[in-house]
C-alpha cells in the first residue's frame, strides 16, 4: 500500500508540473530511451559480430599454423627415410650393430661419408639444429663438430630413445627436450626421429634424429601478425613451443585437451583474466595448437563504440533540455489539436479523437470531446443500421410474397392434369420437380442423411432422363447401413450435375455412386463414363480445388467443385473434402471424404446437451 501511495503521489506530481518542465522531461526521456534501445542493439550486434570475426580468423589461423607445421614435418619424416636408401650408410651402421659399453672413435673412412651424407640432408636448412645418426654401439654420427656434440657415447636409457624404439620404424615427433649428447646441457630442441632397420633382415641398426630449433615455429607464428599467445603441444600434451617456464597455460589444463570436443571457447578465465581460446588438433602429427587472445583485445573496438554511444546520449540529453526551453512557448498546442479535431468532425469525420496525456483543464476538455464524439458516432451508426434492417425487412417481405405452397399446389394441379390426359412422363417429371423444390427450398435442415440426399439425386436423375432418355443410366452401390450417415445438404448434386453437363451431355453414359465406411471415415465416389478431360484441364481443376477457387464454364454455371470442397472443410476440418482421383482419356471420378456421423447418435448428443 505504501508503495502504491508513493507511486500515485509521484504520478500526480508529474502531471501537475508546468508544461515547460513536462516538455523537457518528455524530450529527455525520448532521447534516452531511443538511444538506449538503439545503442544496446548496436552494441550487442557489433560485439557479437566482432567476436565471431575474431573466432573465425583465429580458427583459420590455428589451422593454417598446423598445416605449415605438418608440411615441414612431412619433409622431415621423408628425410628420416634417407639412410634406408644409401647402402654405404647401412654398411657403416652394420659395422656398429653390436651394442657395446665402450666404443672406439670411428675411423675417417666412416666419419667422412656419414658427414657428407648428413650435410647433404641439412643443406640450406638453418632451422635444423642438427641431424644425428645414433648407432647401436653408442657411436654418434652428426653434422656438428666435436665442440658441440659428443661423438662417441650416449646414454640409451633416455625416455625419448625408448619412445623411438617403441614406434618400431614409424616416424616420431619428440617434444621439447634436452638431449644428453649436446655439450651445452641447456640446449632444448624438438625432434623428428625414426628407428633405422636393415631392409633385408629388419634388424635395428640405429636411430636417425633430426633436431629442430624453436626459430622454425617462431618464424611461422611471426608471419601471422597475431596478438594472441600461441602454444603447441604434441599428442601426449608435452610442450613443443614455447620453450620457457613462465607459461600462461597450466599443464593441468593441457592434460584436459583430450576431453575437449569443440574448436573454441569464447570465455576462458586464466589467473583472473578472461581469454578467448582457439584449439586445433592436427590429424597428421597430433600437434595441438592453442591460441589465447585476451578478451580486452577482442572487444577493444566494441568498448570504444560504447564510450562513443554514452557520449552521444549525454549530448542528446543536453540538447533535449535546450530544445525544451526553446519550444516550451507554444503551450497551447493541445488546444490547437482539439480545434483541428473539431474542424474535421464538422466535415463529417466522426473517427477523430484527441490524445489525453494529463489531468489538467485541457485534458478534461479533451475527455469530454472524445465522449461526445463517441456518443454521436454510436447514435449515427444505430440509425444507419436501423435503416439497413428496415430495407432488408422490406426485401424479405417482397421475397416471401410468393408462397412456396402456391408452387407446390400449382405443380400438383399440373400433375393431375397430366395424369388425366394420360401423359405419365410429364406427371413423373412434375413429381420429381416438386421433390426437388421441396428439398432445396426447405431451409430448416442444413445437415441431412445420406438416404435423403440419394432420394434427391434420384429425382434429379429422373428429370434428366426425360431429357436424355436411354443415353443416361444411373447406378447406386451403397450399403443400406450407411443410409443414416449425416452429411451436408446438396454436396452430391453438384458432382452429379457436373458429370451430366461436362461428361455425358454429348455422348451419354452411366453415372455411379459408390459408398464405403472404414475407420470412422465415409468415402463417396461419383464416377461417370463420359468423355473425360485433358491432362492440362485435370491439373487446372486440382489446382483450383486446392486453392478453393470457384470454377465455372460457359455451358454450366452451377455450384463449383471448389465450393463443395470448401463447405466440407469448413464444417469438418482441412483433412476432409473432395479429391479428383481420375479423369484422363475416358470417364471422370471424384472422391468425397467426411467423418461418419449417424442420425441417431447426433440426436442423442443434442438431447444430452439439453
Amino acid at each position: 500500500m505504501e508503495i502504491q501511495l508513493i507511486k500515485q503521489s509521484f504520478q500526480t506530481y508529474l502531471l501537475s508540473l508546468p508544461y515547460r518542465m513536462k516538455l523537457i522531461l518528455v524530450f529527455s526521456l525520448l532521447i534516452l530511451l531511443t538511444a538506449t534501445i538503439l545503442g544496446s542493439i548496436t552494441y550487442y550486434q557489433f560485439a557479437k559480430s566482432s567476436q565471431k570475426r575474431t573466432e573465425e580468423y583465429q580458427i583459420q589461423l590455428a589451422d593454417q599454423i598446423n598445416q605449415n607445421i605438418n608440411r615441414y614435418l612431412r619433409e622431415m619424416q621423408i628425410i628420416s627415410l634417407s639412410p634406408l636408401y644409401d647402402q654405404q650408410i647401412l654398411d657403416i651402421l652394420i659395422n656398429h650393430k653390436t651394442p657395446s659399453e665402450t666404443t672406439s672413435f670411428p675411423p675417417a673412412s666412416e666419419r667422412l661419408p656419414m658427414w657428407r651424407f648428413i650435410s647433404s640432408l641439412i643443406h640450406m636448412r638453418n632451422e635444423i639444429k642438427g641431424i644425428h645418426i645414433l648407432a647401436n654401439d653408442g657411436t654418434i654420427f652428426s653434422n656438428l663438430d666435436s665442440n658441440t656434440v659428443m661423438l662417441r657415447v650416449f646414454e640409451r636409457n633416455n625416455e625419448w630413445i625408448k619412445e623411438i624404439e617403441r614406434a618400431d620404424g614409424e616416424w616420431v615427433l619428440l617434444p621439447l627436450h634436452q638431449p644428453n649428447y649436446y655439450l651445452k646441457k641447456d640446449t632444448a630442441v624438438f625432434s623428428v626421429a625414426r628407428l633405422i632397420r636393415d631392409p633385408s633382415t629388419y634388424d635395428p641398426l640405429g636411430i636417425i634424429k633430426i633436431d629442430l630449433k624453436q626459430e622454425l615455429i617462431e618464424e611461422i607464428v611471426g608471419n601471422t601478425n597475431s596478438s594472441s599467445q600461441i602454444f603447441m603441444v604434441d599428442q601426449n600434451n608435452h610442450f613443443i613451443y614455447p620453450n620457457r617456464e613462465d607459461k600462461i597455460i597450466e599443464s593441468s589444463f593441457i592434460s584436459e585437451l583430450k576431453s575437449i570436443r569443440v574448436k573454441n571457447y569464447t570465455s576462458l578465465p586464466i589467473n583472473g583474466k578472461d581469454y578467448m581460446m582457439v584449439y586445433n588438433e592436427s590429424d597428421y602429427s597430433g600437434v595441438k595448437t592453442v591460441m589465447l587472445t585476451p578478451r580486452s583485445i577482442v572487444f577493444s573496438e566494441v568498448n570504444r563504440l560504447r564510450r562513443v554511444m554514452v557520449a552521444v546520449v549525454i549530448v542528446g540529453i543536453l540538447i533535449s533540455f535546450v530544445l525544451g526551453f526553446i519550444l516550451s512557448k507554444p503551450l497551447v498546442q493541445s488546444i490547437h489539436q482539439l480545434r483541428k479535431a473539431m474542424d474535421k468532425v464538422q466535415k463529417g469525420n466522426l473517427s477523430q479523437r484527441v490524445e489525453i496525456r494529463s489531468n489538467d483543464e485541457i485534458g478534461q476538455l479533451g475527455k469530454g470531446f472524445n465522449h461526445m464524439i463517441g456518443e454521436i458516432d454510436r447514435l449515427v451508426s444505430e440509425v444507419y443500421k436501423t435503416s439497413l434492417r428496415e430495407k432488408e425487412a422490406e426485401i424479405r417481405a417482397l421475397q416471401s410474397q410468393m408462397n412456396p405452397h402456391f408452387l407446390y399446389n400449382t405443380l400438383e394441379s399440373i400433375n393431375m392434369l397430366a395424369i388425366t390426359k394420360g401423359n405419365l412422363e410429364v406427371s413423373d417429371m412434375v413429381t420429381s420437380l416438386g421433390k426437388l423444390l421441396r428439398y432445396t427450398i426447405d431451409n430448416t435442415a442444413k445437415i441431412v442423411t445420406l438416404q435423403e440426399e440419394l432420394i434427391f439425386i434420384q429425382s434429379y436423375i429422373a428429370i434428366q432422363k426425360v431429357r436424355m432418355g436411354d443415353m443416361l443410366s444411373f447406378r447406386e452401390e451403397i450399403d443400406p447401413a450407411l443410409y443414416d450417415v449425416l452429411l451436408p445438404k446438396l454436396v452430391l448434386q453438384p458432382l452429379v450435375e457436373n458429370a451430366i453437363v461436362h461428361g455425358l451431355s454429348s455422348r451419354g453414359g452411366t453415372i455411379s455412386i459408390k459408398g464405403s465406411c472404414e475407420d470412422g471415415l465415409l468415402t463417396l465416389e461419383v464416377e461417370d463414363t463420359g468423355k473425360g478431360i485433358t491432362q492440362q484441364r485435370l491439373a487446372e481443376l486440382k489446382r483450383l480445388i486446392e486453392n478453393q477457387q470457384q470454377t465455372s464454364s460457359e455451358k454450366h454455371n452451377g455450384i463449383a467443385l471448389s465450393n463443395v470442397h470448401e463447405r466440407i472443410r469448413l464444417l469438418y476440418g482441412s483433412q476432409y473434402g473432395i479429391k479428383i482421383v481420375g479423369g484422363e482419356s475416358n470417364g471422370f471420378l471424384v472422391e468425397l471424404t467426411l467423418p461418419v456421423q449417424r442420425k441417431g447418435r447426433k440426436e442423442n448428443e443434442r438431447d444430452s446437451s439439453r
